[in-house]
């Protein structure tokens, strides 16, 4: 008998049985549906927690400060713009944008109103970082850094109260005793990652030689540092921080003179989430489906049983035990696949109407993976195979003459 015998018999043997063929696969269209689900429903979960925390900050950002001793008051750590400039140079290809910040508050004042506002002192690459837009004019420029241009970029509602109904672009306006003048403007209500709306409507950001020449603050900056995507980021960090210990040196016990701090930190026990949810999930899962073996191999028992002259009658005419070992693990196999194809159409409306459900509530669009599909097929194959072999095997060794007598 070649394969498509086996096959033919197998088929004709699940049509002919059908009430017997549907409530012996209900476990494993159960199982299946179920593992599809719970991958689908942790796999969004995952999805939709990752997409808020792009939002709240980039999970490709990372910040670099000089740490500071407190028993001596000095800085231990002291970067420099020679310092940017070796990072850029040596790992600059995984780098999307790098500026240097410093964050204070500060007072602008224009024909006698006066506005509080946040104040961040920075270079161009800032605009990157933090993937800001403007309503109007534009940002700070490399000119803007090296010639110490007192230009400023404001927020809108600090524009807003301190110009009212006139353009801002252009005007002058006086901080800390010294003339700036507007040359850009946020958007209204804009809210940036790690920015809400409150905070960058009350902003202006000036070129950070300017402040360091007001303050003579030098090297006093936090660097902040955007990988290319989050795949970069251990590499960028790990490039970073041993540029920075390779120019400086480290402390006496060896530990680095620089704080490097991920923005979106402990992004990682989303994953670590996620796998202990798949595991536990899927234990439940596969007791489903391990009892729903037990079941197939129950009912192959049966059918040997009820098949013994026809086996009989077969060796008989020649069938070898390989014949006859082959032509009921098929069996078995086939029946755990017709099993797995349902569990998969059960699993593919189930993880529908769940998303359905959710979408009512939560805002995320989420496909069934394929490879949970070719894993559920897999596996179902291999469970018709494991507790297949066993009623075969008993098929196999019948007598022929036994078999032909029995009753």
């Amino acid at each position: 008998m070649n394969f498509l015998e086996y096959l033919r018999l197998a088929l004709t043997e699940i049509i002919n049985n059908k009430a017997r063929t549907f409530l012996t696969l209900i476990g494993i269209i159960i199982g299946i549906a179920t593992v599809i689900l719970i991958i689908f429903i942790i796999q969004g979960a995952e999805t939709y927690i990752m997409n808020e925390l792009t939002q709240i900050a980039p999970l490709d950002l990372f910040q670099i400060n000089n740490k500071y001793n407190s028993d001596t008051n000095r800085w231990i750590g002291q970067m420099t713009y020679k310092d940017i400039q070796a990072i850029k140079e040596k790992s600059g290809h995984n780098i999307k944008a790098l500026a240097p910040r410093i964050s204070s508050s500060g007072k602008i004042r224009y024909e006698g109103k006066e506005e509080d506002f946040n104040m961040i002192s920075t270079t161009p690459d800032f605009q990157y970082i933090y993937d800001l837009k403007l309503n109007s004019g534009r940002f700070l420029s490399q000119i803007d850094i090296e010639n110490f241009n007192n230009v400023i970029v404001l927020g809108n509602e600090t524009a807003e109260n301190i110009f009212q109904n006139q353009s801002p672009i252009g005007q002058k306006v006086n901080i800390e005793g010294m003339t700036f003048k507007v040359i850009g403007v946020l958007p209204k209500d804009y809210e940036s990652p790690l920015f809400p709306v409150s905070i960058n409507n009350n902003r202006g950001f000036i070129p950070i030689t300017v402040l360091e020449r007001i303050y003579n603050a030098k090297n006093r900056f936090t660097l902040m540092v955007r990988a290319k995507d989050r795949n970069h980021l251990t590499t960028v960090k790990n490039d970073v921080e041993n540029i920075l210990n390779t120019r400086h040196g480290t402390t006496d016990n060896g530990q680095s003179k620089f704080n490097i701090y991920e923005m979106a930190n402990g992004i990682e026990m989303v994953s670590i989430v996620k796998i202990g949810l798949m595991i536990l999930l899927g234990g439940v899962a596969s007791i489903t489906l391990l009892v729903a073996g037990i079941g197939i191999m129950n009912i192959m028992l049966v059918i040997v049983a009820e098949r013994t002259r026809e086996i009989g009658l077969r060796k008989a005419l020649g069938a070898t035990k390989r014949n006859i070992l082959t032509q009921f693990i098929i069996e078995s196999v086939i029946l755990c696949i017709f099993g797995g194809i349902f569990g998969i159409i059960l699993g593919y409306f189930s993880s529908h109407i769940a998303m359905n459900i959710a979408q009512n509530y939560i805002n995320f669009d989420l496909s069934i993976p394929l490879w949970s599909i070719i894993v559920s097929l897999a596996f179902t194959s291999g469970v018709g195979l494991f507790f297949g072999i066993y009623p075969a095997a008993k098929a196999a060794k019948l007598d022929p003459i036994e078999a032909l007598n029995y009753e």
